[in-house]
């Protein structure tokens, strides 16, 4: 062609164009500004041709959200509008995966049909977009994919002028569904100013070709060795008529750094199938910005509509990566198959290897799942996410709650790593359960009473005078002593209260005879502290000297001693460190005689010279600097029936210490080891950010460490049984406490090659355990996880120092089972798991009873609250048999933080019947529990009929519980009845309105329940 023949056609195509975007009708419209409703943002603005539609499918999240279709840049852009049409809102699709949008467009009467759409996601929403197209209206093809910006609003089109069956079709429809990659799982994706055209039949082809590049602009994470293409959606030719070929085509593309006046890239270029290939002669530089460029006026298609407009992308470099979906998975035993994703980003030819770690890393094993080794191949058309299928067996064997494996991200060719490469999983066994209470007694709740009346109190110990029918109970807090008067156990009252401030406080009480024994430190708790008498109105009666920070006080069987155990705790700053101590009262020659000399202070200074040796048996020490007399310090003291014998928990020091009480002497101190929670029935729930119950085995050594502790006999054998709280020393520049992940907690690599895996905060990195034991070798780092506290309670043989029996998992695998919304909660709120980290229900008290010739243990929890009850009358053979909790699970109330727990049997209470009292330091209320023995065969109570309660009541519209399981009938306050149920534990009062019901037991009980 002659240049002025060029120009000339030029001028013509320019003509055409202008003639073929008048010629272009708009057949329907979408401009969303209408979002009053869903049916009216879905309406079309406007439509030429009947039947049009737009409905969304849900799926089971998906939905549009009609009101929040507004800003994220649509407004300032506001692409494709149609007629100056303001900005207004546009389309706003929730959660979109799942779900689809399906636009009815039919084109009766037109052809060369283009829908084009202002769209973009969310930072977190959907980054695929996939749209199929239908021509019977019935029957879906997939069409194209789009990946929506989640910067700013980006113009899309769909050119479906090449598809012949688009054309004069009242049943041509098409739809969009959503895909994670490269986006998130959540999220949006968001639509506006929606427009199908088509050309009226017999118009003729006046539409230049549309041209896709590949990378799109503004891409990111592109693959350095990325195709770039360049397609077009019809037959293209040079502008000059000339066929486009490998020889001519490179002069119509470059490849640039950066911008457009950038340095040019050398690429080899061909075309094949209407596609311009870019192929750069060397591998792109990671993150860096490129610029692909097709000139303008080179290319036209057949029918001489030229490529007016310069078609550009700039899009950057990334790395390679692979990731793990989730470092952290639960799945159910019987799941059947575990799908397993890793994740791509910029896919590239090359391998990863998926490993599983070796056992010291698992609790599960073979038998739990089946996986090996492998090596994963990747190219640069692999999918961003791989699923890798792993069976998960479902066996019938009674294994941990939660056993756990864990693989591995390793020997990456071609891809680096992104994030942790370790993932925890963990198989939550369907068949070993809680245990199931035999309630052979149950402990049914008669009421709690606040002795202060206002929530002021702080009830730490309560203990009964069967003569008086009087309880006693110490506030620490306020430093009083209250006098209750207890002979109606379901209306308790203070009689009186004695002021214990000017003795110097008061710790614990106890009575026996008519005689009160009150444990009082001195203001400065480093120096001796005093038992102060009263008789049980109060009167003062005696006050004689003891040992520093009298923690705990009892009186000997036959009334003739009393006991302190003195803690001799440092003082804030470590400076002043008291020596620990008992102190022994003789009181056998009456109250009025007692003297000073009457009492005898025993110190464990013998035990100094034996340091060495008792530290290599087990024993703690854990002040270097201290003697370690000073460093003992006694919690808690029981005695045995004969009177003759008592034996001291050095808490902290994991220790126990047998007195002889006729020569007023230590004659044995022993430590009480550790427990192996690796052991199968030892797990133990170990984080409390997992928002899962998972009461797993872990490579740790757990001290006992008892706050209380009982005795009994059986055929001539002495038993201890003992509170496993666990207990830390911290001071002001003196902490043991710490935490698995902390950076100073470095664990011995040769004996802990999984570290990583276990300081991972859904693991074990929150768990907190004790800096002062575990390095065995005196390195830096520790050979040994250590902890205080079992979660548990035990039984040791005090004469041969063995244990006999532990209670293992049994309160949290019960409580998570039955308790679920308080597992392991903190006693100053109601956040499930909130302890987990630390000691978890934490045991702290113990009692026991007598009751029809079985021997039963009675055991406070603490931080969960309630009381755990055991048949222990055979130690080598114990049983589960009661739980009762009076806390309330709907809101932060009822009884709170349990500390002393007291037995009275029914030939001591004034009804006949027998009591479970627990003192609750949080809530400052003692909560009384009547024992129905009815199930006891050789119970005298075996026909009465027990009481029968509700709790909390009022109730904030939650959950209440009854005292005990029973036949239940509700009725409103106008006598209608609302339900009846058998057997039944608990009421859910969520639907129930404000006001008072009745609810009436099958034995005739009947009682109020108020709904706040």
């Amino acid at each position: 062609m002659t240049e002025n023949y060029k120009k000339s056609k030029l001028l013509i195509l320019l003509l055409l164009t202008s003639t073929l975007v008048q010629s272009q009708s708009l057949l329907h419209y979408w401009n969303f500004n209408n979002n009053a409703s869903v049916a009216s943002i879905t309406t079309p603005t406007t439509s030429i041709i009947a039947g049009v539609s737009l409905i969304a499918n849900g799926g089971a999240n998906s939905s549009i959200n009609f009101l929040g279709g507004t800003g994220q840049g649509f407004d300032n852009q506001n692409l494709n509008t149609v007629n100056n049409d303001f900005a207004g809102t546009h389309l706003r699709f929730d959660l979109p995966i799942g779900g689809t949008l399906l636009f009815s467009l039919p084109t009766t009467g037109y052809e060369n049909i283009i829908v084009k759409f202002a769209t973009r996601r969310s930072s977190s929403g959907a980054g695929t977009q996939t749209w199929f197209y239908s021509v019977d209206g019935n029957s879906y093809l997939q069409f194209s994919t789009i990946s929506p910006s989640s910067v700013a609003p980006e113009l899309k089109t769909l050119d479906f002028s090449s598809i012949a069956a688009a054309n004069n079709n009242p049943n041509f429809k098409i739809k969009v569904e959503f895909s994670e990659s490269p986006g998130g799982a959540v999220g949006n994706n968001r639509f506006d100013n929606f427009t199908t055209q088509g050309s009226e039949i017999g118009g003729g082809d006046s539409t230049a070709p549309i041209t896709t590049i590949i990378p799109s602009n503004a891409s990111v994470n592109v693959s350095t060795t990325a195709n770039i293409t360049i397609g077009f959606n019809e037959n293209v030719r040079l502008i000059n008529n000339n066929i486009l070929d490998d020889t001519n085509v490179d002069t119509l593309v470059e490849l640039r750094l950066n911008s457009s006046t950038g340095v040019i890239v050398p690429s080899e270029v061909t075309f094949s199938g209407n596609m311009i290939i870019i192929n750069p002669n060397v591998i792109l530089t990671n993150n860096q910005n490129y610029f692909v460029v097709l000139q303008a006026n080179t290319l036209e298609d057949f029918s001489n509509n030229a490529i007016t407009t310069a078609q550009s992308s700039i899009f950057t470099t990334g790395n390679p990566t692979v990731s793990l979906a989730s470092n952290f998975i639960t799945v159910s035993e019987n799941v059947g198959n575990l799908n397993f994703l890793i994740n791509l980003v910029s896919p590239n030819s090359g391998s990863v290897d998926l490993v599983l770690k070796f056992p010291n890393y698992n609790t599960a094993n073979s038998g739990d799942f089946i996986f090996i080794t492998q090596t994963i191949n990747f190219t640069e058309n692999s999918n961003s996410s791989q699923s890798i299928t792993i069976p998960i067996i479902d066996d019938t064997l009674l294994e941990q709650q939660a056993e756990y494996f864990v693989l591995s991200l390793e020997n990456p060719i071609g891809f680096v790593i992104n994030g942790s490469p370790t993932a925890t999983i963990f198989i939550k066994d369907n068949d070993r359960i809680a245990k199931i209470p035999s309630q052979q007694i149950e402990l049914n709740y008669v009421g709690s009473f606040d002795p202060s009346g206002a929530n002021t109190s702080t009830c730490e110990i309560v203990v009964h005078d069967p003569s008086s029918q009087r309880l006693f109970t110490t506030s620490a807090v306020a430093g009083f002593l209250d006098i209750i008067d207890f002979s109606n156990p379901t209306s308790p009252s203070v009689l009186s209260s004695v002021n214990m401030n000017v003795y110097g406080g008061v710790t614990s009480v106890a009575v026996k005879n008519g005689i009160v024994a009150v444990a009082s430190p001195n203001t400065d708790e480093t120096l001796d502290g005093s038992v102060v008498f009263f008789d049980t109105n109060g009167v003062f009666l005696k006050q004689v000297i003891v040992g520093a920070l009298p923690d705990m006080i009892c009186f000997s069987p036959d009334g003739s001693k009393v006991i302190t155990a003195n803690e001799g705790q440092p003082n804030a700053n470590y400076s002043v460190d008291p020596e620990g101590s008992v102190s022994i009262i003789d009181i056998s020659g009456g109250i009025t005689n007692l003297l000073q000399s009457n009492v005898s202070t025993l110190l464990f200074t013998q035990f100094n010279s034996q340091e060495a040796t008792l530290i290599t048996n087990g024993v703690r020490k854990l002040k270097s600097t201290s003697t370690l007399s000073q460093d003992f310090e006694p919690e808690y003291v029981t005695i045995d029936a004969s009177s003759q014998k008592a034996w001291v928990v050095l808490q902290e020091n994991n220790a126990v210490a047998e007195i002889n009480l006729l020569n007023k002497t230590f004659t044995n101190l022993w430590p009480l080891g550790k427990k192996d929670m690796s052991l199968v029935g030892n797990g133990f729930d170990i984080s409390d950010n997992n928002n899962q119950v998972l009461i797993a085995n872990w490579p740790v050594k757990a001290f006992f460490n008892p706050d209380a502790i009982a005795n009994y006999n059986v055929n001539g054998t002495n038993y201890l049984i003992t509170a496993n709280e666990g207990d830390e020393k911290e001071y002001i520049g003196f902490t043991e406490r710490t935490t698995v992940g902390a950076n100073s907690y470095i664990l011995d690599p040769i004996l802990f090659p999984n570290a990583n895996v276990l300081k991972q905060t859904y693991n074990m990195g929150r768990f907190r355990v004790t800096n002062l034991n575990g390095n065995l070798d005196t390195d830096t780092d520790f050979e040994e996880i250590n902890c205080v506290g079992t979660r548990s309670f035990s039984i040791f043989n005090s004469d041969t120092k063995q244990l006999i029996f532990d209670s293992g998992d049994d309160f949290e695998m019960f409580t998570a089972a039955n308790l679920p919304t308080l597992f392991n909660a903190d006693h100053g709120d109601n956040i499930s798991k909130g302890r987990s980290r630390s000691k978890g229900p934490e045991p702290e008290g113990v009692t026991t009873a007598t009751i029809g010739g079985q021997t039963f243990a009675f055991i406070s929890l603490e931080r969960v609250g309630g009381v755990m009850v055991y048949n222990i009358t055979d130690p080598n053979n114990v049983s589960f048999v009661n739980y009762k909790n009076s806390r309330s699970t709907s809101s932060y109330s009822g009884d709170l933080g349990p500390e002393g727990i007291t037995y009275i049997s029914g030939a001591n209470s004034a009804t006949g019947k027998s009591y479970i009292l627990v003192a609750n330091e949080i809530s400052g209320t003692i909560t009384v529990f009547e024992i129905d023995e009815n199930l006891l065969s050789t119970s005298n109570n075996q026909n009465e009929i027990s009481s029968f309660n509700i709790f909390p009541n009022p109730s904030e519209k939650g959950i209440v519980y009854l005292n005990k399981m029973a036949n239940i009938t509700v009725f409103d306050i106008t006598g209608k009845t609302l339900f009846t149920q058998k057997n039944a534990q608990s009421i859910d009062t969520k639907s129930f309105a404000s006001g008072i019901y009745f609810v009436k037991t099958s034995d005739g009980i009947t009682k109020q329940l108020v709904i706040k």
